[in-house]
């Protein structure tokens, strides 16, 4: 598989959770304005530029097979943990915490972000959006830069991806977020699936 395609699933892997979110945050009539969207956009572009830097930083530590058997190994593990994540939900078994204190809940409750019941997500709160948002890129910045995917532009690819959904999420929530739910289990199944690929 040539490495446009795995820039493809990677891509669709990390930001894709970005669609189910903005569907909820619709759905509920939660307000993120434009610039909010575009922030996190770049928070998790940049947050994935950071983390590859660290991968290339481990690459050079490592040899060329070594490196990309941590990085599909690491992409399973991502996944794994992602489709556990997602299940542990199902089951109705998250996380008491406050948001600032436990940003996963977030992806959990997506309402969750709008800490002062506003009725929109503001200041801080797009902050703490975003950053729950972003936390899949670490690992998969490390991964990725392990594996081989180019950081720069991927990096963009993944800011514009995240832009994109999140906002076409929020436009569509109240069609398509009783549906959106389902797509949360796709970030762990392509990330096993791309990791499984780099092993073969």
């Amino acid at each position: 598989m040539g490495i446009s395609m795995f820039m493809f699933l990677f891509v669709t892997a990390v930001s894709i959770d970005s669609f189910g979110i903005g569907c909820v945050l619709g759905l509920k009539k939660v307000r993120l304005a434009l610039s909010g969207v575009v922030l996190i956009a770049c928070v998790s572009g940049v947050i994935f530029l950071i983390s590859s830097y660290f991968g290339h930083i481990l690459a050079h530590v490592v040899s060329v097979e070594e490196a990309e058997k941590i990085g599909a190994l690491a992409l399973i593990a991502i996944g794994v943990y992602f489709l556990w994540q997602f299940f542990k939900k199902e089951r109705g078994q998250g996380e008491g915490k406050e948001p600032w204190l436990n940003p996963t809940k977030v992806l959990n409750d997506p309402v969750s972000a709008d800490v002062d019941r506003s009725g929109g997500i503001r200041g801080k709160e797009v902050w703490l959006l975003g950053t729950a948002l972003s936390l899949d890129t670490i690992g998969a910045g490390i991964s990725g830069a392990l594996i081989g995917i180019p950081a720069l532009s991927t990096a963009v690819m993944i800011t514009t991806a995240t832009f994109l959904m999140l906002g076409t999420g929020i436009l569509s929530g109240s069609k398509l977020s009783n549906k959106a739910e389902s797509i949360s289990i796709l970030p762990g199944v392509l990330l096993i699936i791309i990791g499984l690929i780099k092993l073969s």
